[in-house]
């Protein structure tokens, strides 16, 4: 994929809106966050959404995103609101978290510079009193470059003081603070309260689109992932009245099914039946609307992946790979439907589930010639 490029600027302090429901106490998602909680005196007393410069510790003010009633992030404030609109969220958080750990002693159960080395965590330039100086100067610029889908590259620029240049691997459990075993457990409860919102329609444009044979579908065509066959196509159709349209019918399910699993913009009451493999062999199952389970994915920063394994007798068996390189993971699954739910526009997808693949091992589950 190559090099990801983003730059932002922020000048001025942007203060933060929030909800005014307040929580009785504060619940954390981690066990990591509880600590953190624990470590900095942290009061009860939060609102939903974030919490920008909510308190000082060691005259350094914190942020805190608190979301459902629950914490989700607590580290120094070098992030403005602002600039987290247009940052991705788990970077701005794991910078922040590390920043602040700094000063937490032996947080990681061990020194902060052993935590560094063992993680492959560097200050290339600069230090880390360098970050903690610049959440009190909100006129930074502020670059972050994912380099091969491996490891982060951030640099940051002051008139003011001298440039820090910060880099760390593209590791899930590292830039979650959570072990996959946590994640795991959390992962049926966060997709089953997740809402899925209105989507506006795909209007592509007409020079993209590349027509299939004579049939009447178009092809948008999308990313591969590691197989031609695995892939982000979406599928097309034109109506004389209203244009282009999103290909859904039954005369073309897998089409349609690739439509339904690479966005949320077609709804129907289709759902999925997923059985969950976690570590250690343990089992989860829920089931849930597959339009749900796709926005989910979407909204923590996934991009979807669709493949057909093998078609007989109207039984489908097709691949699923729900990826953020942003993040180091994937969600593998392996989907099992009859082709006539497109046509009842209604029943059970199947689905086998192993969540938080590391980038490093998704290799394996491919070969040159099928899909696993």
């Amino acid at each position: 994929m190559g090099r990801r490029l983003l730059t932002i600027c922020f000048l001025g302090l942007l203060l933060a809106g929030g909800g005014q429901e307040i929580l009785a106490q504060p619940s954390c998602a981690t066990a990591q966050l509880r600590s953190m909680a624990l470590g900095i005196g942290l009061d009860s007393r939060l609102s939903e959404g974030l919490n920008y410069r909510v308190m000082e510790f060691r005259s350094v003010p914190v942020s805190v995103i608190v979301r459902d009633g629950e914490v989700v992030h607590i580290g120094y404030s070098l992030f403005t609101p602002f600039q987290r609109s247009y940052m991705p969220e788990g970077q701005c958080n794991f910078i922040e978290r590390l920043i602040l750990a700094s000063d937490l002693g032996e947080f990681y159960g061990k020194s902060f510079q052993k935590h560094l080395a063992e993680e492959r965590i560097r200050f290339e330039k600069g230090s880390v009193v360098d970050l903690k100086a610049m959440c009190l100067d909100t006129n930074t610029y502020f670059q972050i470059t994912l380099q091969n889908d491996k490891r982060y590259i951030c640099n940051w620029y002051s008139e003011n003081r001298r440039g820090v240049t910060l880099s760390y691997p593209a590791d899930y459990q590292l830039l979650k603070g959570a072990t996959i075993q946590e994640s795991e457990n959390r992962l049926a409860q966060e997709v089953r309260r997740f809402r899925v919102g209105k989507e506006e329609p795909v209007n592509p444009a007409e020079q993209i689109l590349i027509r299939s044979g004579n049939s009447p579908i178009y092809v948008l065509t999308g990313e591969i992932f590691h197989l031609p066959e695995l892939n982000s196509n979406r599928y097309f159709v034109v109506d004389p009245d209203s244009g282009w349209q999103l290909l859904y019918g039954e005369d073309f399910p897998l089409e349609s099914m690739a439509n339904l699993v690479t966005g949320i913009e077609l709804e129907t009451d289709i759902e999925v039946a997923v059985t969950q493999v976690k570590y250690g062999y343990n089992r989860d199952e829920f089931t849930v609307p597959l339009r749900q389970w796709v926005g989910y994915c979407i909204q923590q920063g996934c991009r979807p992946y669709f493949g057909i394994i093998s078609e007989e007798a109207g039984g489908v068996v097709a691949e699923l790979v729900m990826n953020n390189p942003e993040m180091g993971y994937a969600h593998v699954m392996k989907l099992s439907f009859q082709s006539d739910i497109i046509k009842e526009r209604r029943g059970t997808v199947k689905a086998r589930l192993n969540a938080y693949v590391p980038m490093s091992n998704l290799k394996s589950l491919f070969n040159e010639n099928e899909i696993h």
